[in-house]
């Protein structure tokens, strides 16, 4: 078994999955990338991979990302979830923080902006 922390990526666009495994690839933090294409397959993943951190939308079909956060200390408690969203209102950011998320990164984001949400997150 491998000592690479895993990242599991965790929103219904495939174009915003491929962009950050990209823009986590030129970081030069080691990590095993999985996705996931939905809050429902983000839940079992994270259930079967217990990933050191997760991005997640909070606004995906068949569970959100706030029915996520709210069942991940369950199933994988030492996840640090990060939450990627467009809804960067303070409230929303504020609800997903009580929820349990430990960063919020706004879309669109700059990619120093997700090197630091992963570096904080790998230490927190």
């Amino acid at each position: 078994m491998s000592d690479t922390p895993t990242l599991l990526l965790v929103d219904d666009d495939s174009f915003v999955r491929r962009i950050l495994k990209d823009v986590i690839a030129d970081t030069g933090i080691e990590l095993r990338l999985l996705e996931a294409a939905d809050g429902e397959e983000g839940l079992a993943v994270a259930a079967r991979e217990k990933p050191a951190v997760m991005f997640l939308d909070l606004f995906m079909p068949k569970k959100s990302g706030l029915e996520v956060l709210g069942a991940i200390k369950t199933v994988s408690p030492t996840t640090r979830v990060l939450v990627i969203s467009s809804m960067d209102a303070e409230p929303v950011v504020e609800q997903a923080m009580a929820a349990g998320a430990v960063g919020f990164v706004g879309k669109p984001f700059h990619p120093l902006e997700i090197a630091s949400a992963v570096r904080q997150a790998l230490a927190h």
